[in-house]
């Protein structure tokens, strides 16, 4: 089956930073201003999310996404690589798609 989600990047509408949507269903959360947790200019916040607005997080020290614990959950004061590395990871997860009937 062909994947259908179309993807964007969204600016944020209260914010300063946006959203990228990847076309398997996982979207990264970029922003940066004095109200997120990052220093404006040199790191930023980063939220994950699955197809289904699951919270995700990122654990750096094994290099992948772990759902989270919490209902929320933001990475901060991430630098630029750490964000790429995070984007890289999200943009190829693979979409866990149950059989029918189950």
């Amino acid at each position: 089956m062909p994947n259908t989600v179309k993807t964007e990047i969204i600016p944020s509408e209260s914010w300063n930073g946006f959203t990228y949507v990847f076309s398997n269903g996982w979207s990264v959360s970029v922003q940066q201003s004095d109200a997120h947790y990052c220093t404006v200019g040199k790191t930023a916040e980063v939220a994950i999310f699955d197809p289904e607005n699951n919270w995700y997080t990122y654990d750096e020290e094994k290099n992948e996404i772990l759902i989270s614990k919490e209902d929320t959950h933001v990475n901060g004061w991430l630098n630029a690589d750490q964000v790429a590395k995070i984007i890289s990871i999200v943009s190829r997860k693979k979409v866990d798609i149950k059989p029918e009937n189950q």
